[in-house]
């Protein structure tokens, strides 16, 4: 028991350090490709549909950009939110201890 307590931090932020900061990588990747980033820019100034007029070309890429930037949003808060949880794994102990040491 006495070792665990010891243990404890080492494995905090070394190994379970390790973990967190792999899934939340991993995390921005599988959403990455979940929403379709690399295809749709890949694709942005392909029309749509196989409308190769000039109408189908304009709406096509408008259509795309509007899609990029709703999915980018999407991307940028969510990835925000993951690092600002990531952060919170690296400070929360030593808020906790520090919380344990002004209340003694």
């Amino acid at each position: 028991m006495f070792v665990d307590i010891i243990y404890w931090p080492i494995w905090w932020y070394s190994v379970g350090l390790k973990k967190r900061a792999t899934s939340f990588i991993n995390g921005l990747k599988n959403l990455s490709q979940y929403l379709g980033l690399k295809v749709l820019i890949k694709n942005l100034f392909k029309p749509m549909f196989g409308q190769y007029d000039w109408k189908g070309r304009i709406i096509s890429l408008f259509m795309r950009l509007i899609q990029l930037f709703i999915y980018l949003f999407i991307f940028l808060i969510t990835s925000v939110l993951s690092f600002v949880l990531l952060i919170l794994w690296i400070i929360l102990p030593i808020v906790a201890v520090w919380q344990i040491i002004t209340l003694i």
